[in-house]
């Protein structure tokens, strides 16, 4: 697009400045309109480009806004208005004059293949031109918009009209609208709620607020005065009742929706019109900080006859769309516990602590600290507890008005991970007064507790939240709940925190073991290894059974728990010990211990009984061999740590679910006791067992869980070591036996002496009697 410049010497046109196109074959310059857009003085210019596209953008047609930098277009940046895709946008550019009368005259685009046609209005501004079209007029004939003809008054109304060309046979006329401007005014009386001055005035809380909106409208010319019909309305609270929160106040005699409607009549410009309602307080309402907004707005309503102006129908003014369409005034509340300056600045700090409950009684013990981070240890216990205290004192306490005001519908919002689920809440203290109430949604992931309202300066309330563990897997390794604090009251600081703790999964493994029998006996004659071909020819039986209970959570997500046994093979001198025939369990899958090579190592022949009684020959005791009343007890404990060389068997209990047991089937080792221990009066063999766990989990801990098994070893009679009698002790016995018949003799004698003739004759067998006992005695003790 050239622009001339007239020569004022020659006359000519000559150019005095080229506006060049963005890209090639956009038709650029199809049509140019001149209009002061932002009503400087100063003509700028409008440039279409209907075939302009931009592939990425889905853009088809552009107008191109210059504007006029007091002559000087070079540094002059466009605007661009773009089309829809395929449209012709900009194939039609009109000054279509000052529509709205607000001092900027305004332009038309046509784009006659949007759809059947289009054509967008752009109004002007002080800065050029509103980007957004304010109106959009369709067709309803095809290629509506490709021609434009405005900036002319056909009703004389002193709005410039708007002719819209097609392809068609027709053309549309569109009239402007007068626009105006209602000035809208409201005043409530009184302007501030005091919950504690009631009246008498209908409203159940005891509260009413009077409620007056004016309105009166003003437009261009000043010469338009006709009588304007409008629908005043008056609201409460939209935006809260949008967001799905009951209001607060109600309108007299209107039902529970707090919204008033009346129509007015505006005679002429600047006279105003009022309306007039009482609006009520609700009773027992929660939000007594946030001011209760109420808006005033209007609606232009059709009269019921029109007036003709030359032949043609009068049009309805509108509303000018660059004015508020609403008035807002606020109610406050007057707050206590807040500064002189009316406004609740409060200082909430939260803490919090993990704890455990104690079954299911209300006794909470907190976790300990690892690293920082509290530990939760997982046994059997279904729920945790989160204890937390909230305050709300000054942060200063050398200048308390800084902050530390009443905190107005305080509320904490605890969200749950997945693993846990809230299940109840217990206020452990509060001061000075008790308002805790906690909530929780349907699925028990978030709770909302009510901390008070208002939770006033120098407040403290603990509590604990009580969750439930039972979504807890082996796969949890952290909790992480999402704690904040809210209150309608002023304070910047409350940041979510997030209360953080780690997860170990204690498994409640343990293992116990009996032996069958725990005392057996070694005797006989020494067998050489070689020679055995059956277990019976080794010794006596012993069955170790180890029994394993699981009270935690199952091991089949988890892996395999293992026994590891100690087991005592042989001694220092490698001669065996306890021989391994057979391992058998019940209540798991098929056992595999290893290493399997240990089990039954000499391939020997099964024994399908229980135990076999050894007959040995008793040894006669040799007299001369001299015997101790107190002998010396000799005894000895194998175990691993000392004197035997022990072999560890791993046994996997897979399949272990609550509890399992193992026996472990065995032989001791009758020829080794007969060389090495025929001297003891008796040994004792320990035999240890514990539990591993082999998990990808790194949370998982498992107690010490062990056991110890003692079988005692006596050898036979016929084995036992005994030594002689001493020679004072059968002087001793000797001197007894003869002070015994002595004193035995003496008091005979005595008897017989005092006693009558005829009581001689019956004692006569009595006293022969008890002399015959008395050898007998002597001679048990001689003999001994």
């Amino acid at each position: 697009v050239v622009l001339l410049k007239r020569d004022m010497k020659s006359a000519h046109l000559l150019p005095e400045y080229i506006f060049d196109g963005e890209g090639l074959a956009s038709s650029f310059g199809y049509d140019v309109a001149v209009v002061d857009l932002n009503a400087d003085g100063w003509q700028d210019i409008v440039i279409g480009a209907p075939q302009y596209f931009d592939r990425d953008g889905e853009v088809g047609g552009a107008v191109y806004v210059y504007i006029n930098q007091q002559g000087k277009w070079s540094n002059v940046k466009p605007i661009r208005l773009n089309g829809t895709k395929d449209s012709m946008f900009g194939i039609s550019v009109k000054n279509i004059g000052d529509i709205n009368q607000d001092g900027y005259p305004d332009i038309a685009v046509g784009a006659p293949y949007d759809d059947l046609g289009k054509v967008f209005i752009y109004h002007g501004s002080p800065t050029g031109i509103i980007t957004k079209p304010t109106q959009v007029l369709e067709g309803t004939s095809p290629y509506f918009g490709y021609s434009i003809a405005g900036n002319m008054d056909l009703d004389r109304n002193s709005y410039p009209d708007l002719a819209v060309g097609s392809l068609s046979d027709s053309v549309t006329i569109f009239r402007s609208r007068p626009v105006i401007n209602i000035l809208k005014t409201i005043t409530v009386t009184p302007n501030r709620i005091d919950l504690r001055q009631k009246s008498m005035c209908g409203s159940p809380s005891g509260i009413c607020l009077k409620v007056k909106a004016c309105f009166e409208y003003t437009a261009k010319p000043s010469g338009y005065n006709p009588p304007i019909s409008i629908l005043g309305i008056l609201e409460a609270e939209k935006e809260r009742r949008k967001s799905g929160l009951s209001s607060r106040v109600q309108f007299r005699n209107q039902g529970s929706e707090p919204k008033y409607t009346q129509e007015l009549t505006l005679n002429r410009q600047k006279q105003r019109a009022c309306m007039e309602e009482t609006l009520w307080l609700q009773e027992n309402i929660r939000d007594k900080l946030r001011p209760i907004p109420i808006t005033a707005s209007v609606e232009i309503q059709e009269p019921s006859s029109r007036r003709r102006v030359n032949s043609l129908p009068e049009v309805l003014p509108i509303l000018n769309s660059n004015e508020a369409k609403t008035v807002q005034t606020d109610v406050h509340f007057l707050k206590e516990g807040c500064g002189d300056d009316n406004v609740c600045n409060s200082n909430l700090k939260l803490e919090y602590k993990f704890g455990t409950r104690e079954g299911n009684q209300d006794k909470f013990s907190y976790l300990p600290i690892q690293k920082g981070i509290p530990e939760l240890v997982l046994k059997d216990q279904k729920d945790i507890a989160l204890e937390i205290t909230v305050t709300n004192s000054p942060s200063d306490p050398r200048n308390p008005r800084k902050d530390g005001d009443d905190a107005h519908e305080a509320k904490l919002i605890a969200t749950f991970p997945d693993t846990l689920t809230y299940s109840a809440y217990r206020e452990l203290r509060a001061f000075p007064e008790k308002q805790l109430s906690c909530v929780a949604n349907q699925n028990g992931s978030q709770a909302d507790c009510e901390l008070g309202n208002p939770f006033k300066r120098n407040s403290s309330v603990t509590f604990y939240l009580i969750l439930s563990t039972t979504e807890v897997t082996f796969d949890t390794t952290d909790l992480d709940i999402n704690l904040k604090l809210e209150t309608t009251s002023n304070q910047d600081n409350l940041a979510p925190i997030t209360a953080k703790a780690k997860v170990v999964i204690e498994l409640l493994l343990s293992v116990s073991g009996v032996a069958k029998p725990s005392q057996v006996y070694f005797g006989g004659t020494v067998v050489g290894e070689q020679a055995m071909k059956s277990e019976d020819e080794v010794g006596s039986l012993i069955e170790y059974e180890f029994r394993v209970i699981n009270l935690g959570k199952p091991l089949k997500n988890l892996g395999t728990a293992t026994l590891n046994i100690q087991w005592p093979k042989e001694i220092s001198n490698g001669k065996w010990l306890l021989y391994l025939m057979k391992v058998e369990s019940k209540g798991l899958e098929q056992i595999v211990c290893e290493p399997h090579n240990e089990i039954n190592y000499l391939k020997l022949k099964e024994s399908h009984n229980s135990r076999k009684k050894r007959d040995l020959p008793e040894k006669q005791i040799d007299d001369s061999r001299k015997f101790s009343l107190f002998p010396e007890r000799k005894y000895q404990t194998l175990n691993c740590s000392v004197n035997v060389r022990c072999v560890n068997i791993r046994c996997p209990l897979r399949g272990l679910d609550s509890k399992a047991s193992l026996v472990l089937r065995s032989r001791l080792w009758n020829s080794t006791f007969l060389e090495e221990y025929s001297k003891l009066n008796y040994l004792d063999i320990l035999l240890r067992a514990s539990i591993d766990v082999t998990a990808a989990a790194q949370n998982i801990k498992l107690p010490h869980a062990g056991t110890q098994v003692r079988v005692t070893v006596f050898p036979s009679k016929t084995v036992a070591q005994y030594s002689g009698v001493a020679w004072w002790i059968i002087l001793l016995a000797v001197l007894a036996g003869i002070l015994m018949l002595a004193l035995l003799v003496f008091l005979l004698w005595k008897v017989q002496r005092f006693s009558p003739v005829s009581s001689r004759r019956e004692h006569g067998s009595i006293q022969a009697g008890l002399v015959q006992e008395e050898l007998r005695i002597v001679h048990l003790v001689l003999k001994v």
